[in-house]
């Protein structure tokens, strides 16, 4: 009980992943106890140590069960260190700093009473495994510890099982391969027999997305190089298409999924009806040439938005380096098309820079080198919402909770409640609850500041809110607390913002780019402090310049 206690401390209501199984809120507690339970129900059918006689197997079987539970448990243990950002919080909503897992639970730190997590970008694969001997001591005591290290079979296998080598951890290492992938598998409601709600299994479109987003996450489909299977260029990630549909349905298959369709035609279909793909005419396939220096191919190409992959731009890998260039149709392209065939109505170039050039030409900005050399900032792409419904998606996301002490006499409802839907839990007023929002979606980074989508910008006189934008964005992911023209007009209550000589409170800002200007509009906080708190600001962008207009 003293391992599951302080477990439960130490993940609180983490995610156990990004953009895959257990996503949600208390995903990592709830995929660590499922582990552990499936591991004993299979060790329950095992005599370990394999081959042994009888005596040494009826002496040890304890010894082994502990090893086969704690190994269950700690097995996914390191991501909160290496591959999660946890910012802490008082009871008042300021931020105490980042969450140091190497020191042991959050509820060490004083004053401490919440936290959110984002993403770390650029994680490495699979590293957690190798980080998880060095949280042991926080989870496992000291006596079992010393249980497990006074046999050196069974330590040997349990220090490879928790960092992931399950060839080397043998059978150990097989019963928590097994189990997890039933957790695994359950979660994402594949060959779960008995579901506690029914219906509630998910899409097949949804399920096709979230692999394809675990195989691009994870690096199993590689982007932006020569021989990868993607490119990024602007908002569109280009997939070679039989590559990446073949890799997917291996994948889901190998996670115990059911009902995957064996032609990848019909997947096509399926992830066109719901978005997934943007289609070129009525067909999912792109003919295109994707060249970087000195290497050109001829490819067939699945497109999808960006945006579906990563939901925060700040997440996005660097762009492209070369080119994808649409080929022109043919003669050809009028007869029947075959799996990875499709009609190009006109031939078209994305390069990094965000330039498209073609008959019907239209900017595909990257927003990293040239922030406003494309078009006019695009209609409001929202964040991840930072209550308790924004971990339904598996998206990336910011991430808020209460933190649960092991052993509260009277601990908020279940393991970490969360925050409600109000960021600011010490007020009512909506316009407090946008500041508040702001000023912790700015601390995780989790709002992109002078990109070309940005809904923030710094500019010499302040902090520029693009709105009505970014109010659209906090009513779209906090919707209790009503319209966003309720939610702007109770911020400018506050008077924190800055008004035109005119006593109009938006300003107007002209973008320059190399190749257009456009203009923005926005509220103007004067005090960038109110913003970015004690935080050093962003470098004014020297793309926006205030219009007299």
């Amino acid at each position: 009980m003293g391992v599951l206690r302080r477990y439960a401390e130490f993940v609180q209501r983490l995610p156990a992943s990004e953009a895959h199984h257990h996503a949600g809120l208390g995903g990592m507690l709830d995929h660590g106890l499922e582990v552990t339970l499936q591991a004993l129900l299979i060790r329950r059918g095992k005599l370990l140590p394999v081959g042994a006689e009888p005596e040494q197997i009826d002496k040890a079987q304890d010894l082994w069960t502990y090893a086969v539970f704690t190994a269950a448990m700690l097995h996914d243990i390191g991501k909160p260190a290496v591959d999660q950002e946890v910012m802490l919080f008082d009871a008042a909503g300021r931020v105490l700093g980042p969450w140091d897992a190497w020191s042991g639970p959050m509820s060490r730190t004083p004053r401490c009473r919440g936290y959110a997590v984002v993403y770390r970008r650029g994680r490495r694969h699979r590293f957690h495994e190798r980080a998880a001997p060095l949280l042991v001591h926080h989870i496992v005591p000291d006596r079992g510890l010393a249980w497990l290290a006074s046999d050196q079979e069974v330590f040997a296998t349990w220090l490879a099982a928790i960092s992931g080598n399950m060839e080397a951890a043998g059978p150990l290492g097989e019963i928590i391969q097994q189990a997890d992938g039933v957790s695994v598998a359950r979660n994402l409601s594949a060959g779960d027999a008995v579901r506690a709600v029914p219906g509630s299994a998910k899409a097949l479109w949804e399920r096709l997305l979230t692999g394809l987003r675990y195989l691009i996450l994870e690096g199993e489909l590689p982007l932006n190089r020569n021989g990868a299977a993607g490119w990024l260029v602007g908002n569109d990630l280009w997939l070679v298409s039989k590559r990446a549909i073949d890799a997917l349905r291996a994948h889901l298959g190998a996670e115990g999924h059911t009902g995957i369709p064996s032609k990848n035609e019909r997947i096509y279909d399926t992830l066109q009806e719901h978005g997934v793909l943007e289609p070129c005419g009525d067909r999912a396939i792109w003919r295109a040439t994707v060249a970087g220096t000195g290497w050109s191919h001829d490819l067939t190409l699945i497109r999808i938005h960006a945006q579906r992959i990563w939901p925060q731009i700040e997440n996005r890998p660097e762009p492209f380096e070369g080119s994808v260039t649409l080929q022109e149709a043919s003669e050809s392209d009028s007869a029947p098309a075959t799996a990875d065939d499709s009609k190009t109505p006109h031939s078209e170039t994305f390069r990094r820079d965000g330039e498209t050039s073609s008959r019907n030409t239209h900017s595909v900005a990257s927003g990293a080198d040239d922030a406003f050399a494309g078009p006019p900032l695009p209609d409001p792409v929202p964040t991840r919402p930072v209550t308790e419904a924004s971990f339904n998606g598996g998206d990336s996301y910011a991430m808020t909770s209460h933190l649960s002490v092991s052993g509260d006499p009277d601990p908020p409802s279940g393991v970490g409640a969360p925050p409600s839907a109000k960021p600011d839990l010490a007020s009512e007023d909506q316009g407090r609850q946008f500041l508040v929002w702001l000023q912790t979606e700015l601390a995780h980074r989790c709002l992109a500041v002078n990109s070309v989508q940005a809904r923030v910008h710094v500019v010499a006189e302040g902090v520029l809110l693009i709105s009505p934008a970014i109010f659209r964005d906090f009513a779209n992911q906090v919707p209790d607390t009503g319209t966003w023209e309720n939610v702007q007009k109770r911020f400018l209550k506050l008077k924190l913002h800055m008004k035109r000589p005119d006593g109009t409170n938006v300003h107007r800002y002209r973008v320059t780019g190399e190749r257009r200007q456009s203009l923005i509009k926005g509220i103007l906080i004067q005090d960038a402090r109110q913003v970015f708190g004690s935080a050093p600001r962003p470098e004014p962008n020297p793309h926006l310049k205030p219009s007299a207009g």
